[in-house]
């Protein structure tokens, strides 16, 4: 089985100083060459590119915009047929990730959206189903495309809208959390 070929995107405004852990963490895909790694930076902070150079991906950068906007501009210039953006916080290892866009590329699943958050105890313990704030998805190119990419004009709303824009139009989604089980 080949491996999944895709861009991961990090958004350098989202993750602020946890910037060089996950450049860190996802790094191991680049030099295995599954995935093109790509900082977005509308920032203007001249030690992003810097950060992003030592961990081989490519910095674009860009005036302030809201995340849907940033998505938009930069995912056209990526290849691959899986994209995964911005899971900060929510993956353990590069071999979870990479799990993850195999799913993808094998057509298992359309996308996975990634939760950061587990529910609280007192949420578990009452049995509520609250949706949980998206952390990244992970989803195959074409229905990125197929939808027109994220609303340019939500920055924190924008992975949600489009993941419940992927649910209305019938893709298979599947809700990943911290520890990788669906709720």
């Amino acid at each position: 089985m080949a491996s999944p070929t895709g861009a991961l995107l990090i958004d350098a405004r989202s993750a602020g100083a946890r910037l060089p852990r996950e450049l860190a963490l996802v790094a191991p895909l680049v030099a295995e060459q599954a995935f093109e790694l790509v900082v977005i930076d509308d920032t203007q902070d001249t030690r992003v590119a810097g950060i992003a150079r030592r961990h081989g991906a490519r910095h674009v950068s860009m005036p302030n915009a809201p995340l849907g906007k940033r998505l938009g501009i930069t995912i056209p210039s990526t290849t691959g047929s899986v994209l995964v953006f911005p899971a900060l916080g929510c993956l353990a290892s590069a071999r979870t990730l990479l799990d993850l866009a195999r799913r993808v590329s094998d057509g298992e699943v359309d996308a996975l959206a990634l939760s950061g958050n587990p529910p609280s105890l007192l949420a578990r313990v009452l049995g509520r189903k609250q949706p949980d704030a998206a952390a990244g998805i992970c989803l195959a190119r074409h229905w990125y495309e197929r939808l027109g990419g994220c609303d340019p004009l939500l920055d924190r709303d924008a992975l949600d809208d489009l993941i419940g824009r992927l649910r209305l139009c019938g893709a298979r989604l599947e809700r990943i959390t911290v520890h990788g089980q669906t709720p």
